[in-house]
């Protein structure tokens, strides 16, 4: 999920002058006041230093203001954040409701255009109040479960996606021979209709899906045999999709473009794989950190020893120090998971030492261990002991 401009970025929580703990009528009130002190036309004398300032503060608050966004940007930095090809833009901008007033307030109330039209200038093309056209076609999930190693390498994945793509005999139009249908005559083309509500004296306006057209906007007179004028198809299409190294479950590879087509040839709709990783037989993982439960026997615990200990890079030898105690911790700096967006960076394999007591013994080793408790001093148990309380797990549980 990278974002079409590699330039380096801001950190967003620094663009806004906010704490990564900052709650959304925080967020929403340092935006408010960057607005108002970059805006272009109040910068008469470096407008277009200011446009660049308020562009990027736009684009903070865009991903911060929105959970699902701002998770993303959280777990994965600019990385989890796209735009598409060309950056961010205005077009991207959902926000524009948040300070429309402060626009009023700038301009007079009016005569000043509407929000996108003070700002096309310099975001680059012109503002559309509806961000995603309505003939847009539906955003698509597909799930996948890869393995804790194909996590570790990253890998390249082949599926297949059931999805709605366009007629190829009406090119899309749903009408024979693809020609172009006309407008519906009770909605001009628009897809929806106004319906007004008198309650008392209030009146209320809404939009809903113009009935004759069922909001596509035209009349299909003479439909396309093959789609029966609907326009597109359900087909499937076979997608070979980049996993990178250190996915974790829940993460998300947008796919742009590679959902639904639009109906009447309306644009397509983004295609969101969402990753699951599978439990691992012997390696628990805790997002970088990765632990590892090493059994060895009483004489490597006692004296030390060196023994071979499996990573996910493959087996590397670990000294064992000796006198160690089960329960000891040994930390393998770099052996854990790769850092997601950061393919040089790894975290740690933490390897819990448990020391096995052998549990049946013959003669000739009961001798032994007798002698050896002997030579010892074979300590007494304590009496009165206590478990103690509060102990907590190594991860913190």
């Amino acid at each position: 999920m990278a974002n079409g401009s590699r330039a380096k970025k801001r950190d967003y929580y620094d663009v806004l002058g906010i704490e990564r703990e900052a709650t959304g009528d925080q967020i929403k009130k340092a935006y408010r006041k960057l607005a108002r002190q970059h805006h272009p036309d109040l910068n008469k004398d470096d407008a277009e230093g200011a446009a660049e300032r308020f562009k990027e503060v736009s684009e903070a608050y865009e991903v911060l203001a929105d959970d699902d966004k701002r998770a993303n940007y959280d777990r994965f930095g600019h990385e989890g954040v796209d735009f598409g090809s060309g950056g961010f833009g205005w077009s991207n901008f959902t926000h524009a409701s948040d300070i429309s007033d402060i626009f009023g307030d700038l301009f007079g109330g009016g005569g000043g255009g509407s929000v996108g039209d003070l700002f096309s200038q310099f975001f680059g093309g012109g503002f559309s109040r509806e961000a995603r056209p309505s003939n847009r076609g539906s955003d698509l999930r597909y799930d996948i479960e890869i393995t804790l190693e194909e996590s570790y390498k990253g890998l390249k994945k082949k599926i297949s996606v059931p999805r709605q793509e366009s007629c190829g005999e009406c090119d899309g139009t749903g009408s024979s021979e693809g020609k172009r249908p006309p407008s519906c005559a009770q909605c001009k083309g628009q897809g929806q209709v106004r319906v007004v509500q008198q309650q008392g004296f209030m009146r209320m306006v809404s939009t809903q899906p113009c009935p004759k057209c069922r909001g596509e906007g035209v009349e299909i007179t003479s439909p396309c045999r093959t789609c029966r004028g609907r326009g597109r198809l359900s087909k499937t299409a076979h997608l070979e999709i980049s996993v990178p190294k250190g996915v974790d479950s829940g993460s998300r590879l947008r796919l742009k473009g590679e959902g639904d087509n639009g109906p009447r040839k309306g644009p397509a709709g983004d295609l969101y794989v969402l990753i699951h990783v599978q439990d691992h037989a012997h390696f628990d993982r805790h997002g970088e950190e990765i632990l590892y439960e090493l059994e060895i026997s009483f004489p490597q615990a006692a004296l030390g020893a060196e023994v071979p200990v499996p990573t996910l890079a493959g087996e590397v030898k670990l000294h064992i120090p000796k006198g160690i105690q089960s329960g000891t911790i040994l930390r393998m700096r770099g052996k854990g998971m790769p850092v997601l967006g950061r393919s040089s960076s790894f975290g740690d394999q933490h390897v819990k030492v448990s020391v096995v007591t052998p549990g049946r013994l013959n003669s000739e080793q009961k001798d032994l261990m007798q002698k050896l408790a002997v030579a010892l001093g074979e300590p007494k148990p304590r009496k009165g002991g206590k478990a103690r309380k509060g102990r907590k797990s190594f991860w913190g549980g």
